[in-house]
């Protein structure tokens, strides 16, 4: 009887061991079989060639076939996918993958057409601000090709910008933007373009071209709208990939100080606009012959006003009508004509002068005024109660005339 037991004992003892190794085993399959998953998946992730998703295609195959007999324990494992769910979210990661290798040829294309014309851009603006400055050194009076050069620059400088905003559109990808979570696939394809574009030296030649052509150029305030316009443009871009960028140059030990300096050289093209305003505004005084003393902010710019019409009020008195023509050519060909209407408006928006500082200068034009420019019917004050009173003096005359007449008359 003890035997008995003790073969009972026995088989249920193997029993228990052989249940408890096959679970060991299905366990082991449904773990390898997701640590496989996980690979393939990592893999799909980080290839950078076509090459390796091909080999990855043969990889998910194999899979499916080394686990196909055990698809009934993985549906269960897998729970609330399934075996087949798996394999296609695979095979549907290579397809997306593949969509992705696509557009990066297309877009790599598209870079290298890009770089051509930016290389043929940069020669061409840089020949274009020589020329520039031997026209204003060479021939002052040649104001037609001046201006056309001028033309020909701005236009061929925002063409080269705009093609530099595109080739980093192309470069990092909208979904690509802001991203923290790069795989070092995605960082080494960012790191690589914009080394082999020379992206950076893009960026920093088109910003240095952009002031050099503010300190060259006599510009209104709507040339000088459009390059703010383009300067916020460049800072904003630059401010969402910038930081990622100077990251991946970090990770791999680069130098950054490039990279870096692009936040000042953008607040430099900033301060550049501003300063161009007050040159293009002291040479619309110029051009008529009115020299002020030099300024570069609102302060000094009312200071050499306030300056230049005290001269003129304290020699008004010497010579009358160079003093009016004066006032003319100040205030009605300059000021009325073209500051107060075009600058003023670009100063203010710009926070560059106050309503306080006009309305001084405006009452300082109308002080040089009162003395340059008289009121003409201020002799009428003398010459009226004159008049007045010689049509009294006529008319008591006649009127005694006319009585000495009337009794006469009756006398006789």
């Amino acid at each position: 009887m003890k035997t008995m037991n003790f073969l009972f004992m026995l088989f249920f003892a193997f029993l228990f061991l052989g249940s408890f190794a096959l679970a060991q085993q299905d366990y082991q399959t449904v773990q390898d079989f997701k640590a496989k998953v996980n690979q393939i998946d990592a893999a799909i992730k980080s290839a950078s060639t076509t090459a390796e998703l091909d080999q990855l295609k043969t990889q998910i195959q194999q899979l499916n076939n080394d686990y196909s007999s055990k698809k009934q324990l993985l549906d269960n494992s897998l729970y609330p996918e399934n075996f087949n769910d798996t394999i296609t979210k695979l095979n549907n990661a290579i397809g997306l993958r593949e969509q992705d290798f696509g557009q990066i040829t297309t877009l790599q294309t598209q870079v290298t057409q890009l770089q051509t014309q930016i290389d043929t851009l940069n020669k061409r603006n840089s020949d274009l601000l020589s020329q520039l400055q031997q026209v204003q050194t060479q021939d002052k009076n040649n104001i037609a090709r001046l201006n056309r050069i001028i033309m020909e620059l701005r236009y061929s400088l925002i063409k080269r910008d705009r093609l530099i905003m595109s080739m980093i559109d192309s470069l990092m990808p909208s979904n690509l933007i802001g991203n923290e979570n790069l795989t070092s696939g995605e960082q080494q394809k960012i790191y690589s373009r914009t080394k082999k574009l020379d992206m950076i030296s893009n960026i920093k030649k088109s910003i240095d071209d952009n002031i050099k052509f503010l300190s060259a150029a006599a510009l209104n305030p709507n040339d000088l709208n459009s390059i703010k316009g383009q300067q916020q443009q460049f800072k904003k871009m630059w401010n969402v990939v910038g930081p990622q960028i100077i990251n991946i140059y970090s990770r791999r030990h680069e130098d950054v100080k490039n990279l870096k300096d692009i936040d000042g050289e953008l607040t430099s093209w900033d301060i550049a606009i501003m300063q161009a305003a007050w040159n293009s505004i002291n040479q619309c005084f110029a051009v008529h012959g009115i020299i002020l003393n030099q300024f570069s902010n609102s302060e000094e710019f009312s200071q050499s006003i306030t300056t230049f019409i005290n001269d003129e009020i304290q020699n008004a008195s010497t010579n009358e009508e160079e003093s009016k023509g004066s006032y003319k050519a100040f205030v009605d060909t300059v000021w009325t004509a073209n500051i107060k209407p075009n600058w003023i408006p670009f100063l203010m928006d710009n926070k560059l002068i106050s309503e306080s500082q006009i309305s001084a200068i405006d009452a300082q034009i109308a002080q040089w005024k009162s003395v340059a420019m008289p009121s003409s019917f201020s002799w009428l004050y003398i010459v009226v109660p004159i008049l007045i009173i010689i049509i009294i003096v006529i008319l008591v005359k006649r009127k005694s005339s006319t009585k000495e007449k009337i009794n006469i008359e009756k006398e006789i």
